[in-house]
């Protein structure tokens, strides 16, 4: 291995034995921002390429998946929170209808959709302690 040299001056078995200059002409550049593509935005693999083409159960499965705007709603706690401000809405909407003897049949839906929602409510909450019943168990 002590015979192995890396260049002009270079050598494993002795190190660094001079210092070399680059000369003033051969200066060598970057080449710059557009030009050069990062090495994994260059080429997109071919097993991707060959795989990831659209079929038509993706095309399916994008056309059925629901569009979500407020995704915090999957959660328990923030779901809860939401069916609650519904009930709210729902109530003030009824009492305002109440006020305005033209709008019977808004005010007769709005109550039909207050009454569901307390009906999902407290099943919901019956599904709640019958688990916690099944935890303490």
């Amino acid at each position: 291995m002590s015979d192995i040299k890396l260049g002009p001056g270079l050598a494993f078995d002795r190190g660094i034995d001079q210092i070399t200059f680059a000369r003033k002409g051969d200066t060598q550049t970057l080449p710059r921002r557009e030009e050069g593509m990062p090495a994994d935005l260059a080429m997109r693999p071919e097993v991707e390429a060959l795989l990831g083409q659209p079929s038509l159960d993706s095309d399916l499965e994008a056309a059925l998946s629901p569009h979500l705007q407020h995704r915090e709603l999957l959660s328990p706690q923030h779901f809860r929170q939401g069916l609650e401000s519904v009930q709210q809405h729902l109530r003030q909407a009824a009492s305002q209808l109440e006020k305005e003897p033209a709008q019977t049949d808004a005010l007769r839906a709005v109550n039909r959709a207050s009454r569901l929602l307390n009906e999902e409510c407290s099943l919901r909450d019956l599904v709640q302690m019958y688990r916690s019943v099944l935890y303490q168990g």
